[in-house]
């Protein structure tokens, strides 16, 4: 049995109750608080008097909270049966990021970080490495650039890629390929996993339908017999989402863009 001071757990558990109204909202209530933060921050304190604990510890905090909930809110694109929940949530995705982007291109937010870092405070090591990779991510997300038409671009850049990204995992999301075998080609699979395939009708009676899902997919690869069956399937999951293939070539390109622009 589980010591007392264990049977009371340190915070609720997650809920997945959202809708697509409320996903919306709750990400909007997030970038609010988040930019609220940071707006704070920039308003009451200035380059002289930035320090670690006024202006870095803040947003760290700030970040911890918003992670609570963010993934949850993206979670519901790759696991809902509900279409409008999905795209509701591919949606608060985009939102996400953009305020992301946003925030790391933040020069305000940026000169104090920058003014606190160059004050070399004794810290502890934690606090010291905190303070010194968010140095570094403003300078990784353009920051080190001069403003004008080459920041401009990184930023241009930035919101793309976040736009391939999510087009992308969208794509992977919605994929509902399959392929058609008889009980003979599945020879080996375990009764548990062929019972969760479609029975085919018509043209297609007698055989199982596996669709390219991690549930079927890999416990077929895993225990059948049939080499041929797991030469198909495995050339065929490899060869899904080819609209894919032109974003992977344009995310290519445009993080060759961004390195050579950082130097």
């Amino acid at each position: 049995m589980a010591p007392l001071a264990f049977k009371k757990p340190p915070q609720a558990p997650p809920v997945f109750t959202g809708t697509p109204k409320s996903v919306i909202e709750d990400t909007k209530r997030l970038i609010d608080k988040s930019r609220g933060v940071q707006d704070r921050i920039v308003a009451e304190f200035k380059s002289p008097d930035a320090n670690f604990h006024d202006v870095v510890l803040p947003m760290a905090y700030d970040e911890n909270e918003m992670g609570l909930e963010a993934p949850i809110i993206g979670f519901y694109q790759a696991v809902s049966t509900d279409q409008s929940l999905r795209n509701a949530s591919t949606e608060a995705e985009k939102l996400l990021d953009d305020f992301s982007i946003e925030s790391s291109m933040r020069e305000d937010v940026f000169r104090l970080v920058d003014a606190a870092l160059q004050k070399k405070e004794k810290l502890d090591p934690e606090s010291q490495r905190l303070l010194e990779k968010e140095h570094k991510n403003f300078i990784r997300n353009g920051l080190g650039l001069p403003a004008g038409p080459k920041r401009d671009r990184f930023k241009e850049i930035k919101k793309r890629l976040s736009q391939i990204s999510i087009i992308f995992q969208k794509n992977l999301n919605e994929e509902a390929g399959g392929l058609w075998f008889t009980s003979e080609e599945l020879a080996g699979v375990p009764q548990d996993v062929l019972t969760g395939f479609t029975k085919g009708e018509g043209e297609n009676a007698a055989k199982l339908r596996m669709t390219f899902k991690y549930p079927d997919l890999f416990p077929t690869l895993k225990y059948c017999t049939n080499d041929e069956t797991r030469k198909k399937i495995f050339i065929a999951n490899e060869n899904k989402c080819n609209q894919n293939a032109p974003l992977f070539r344009d995310a290519i390109t445009l993080r060759d863009e961004a390195a050579r622009l950082l130097g």
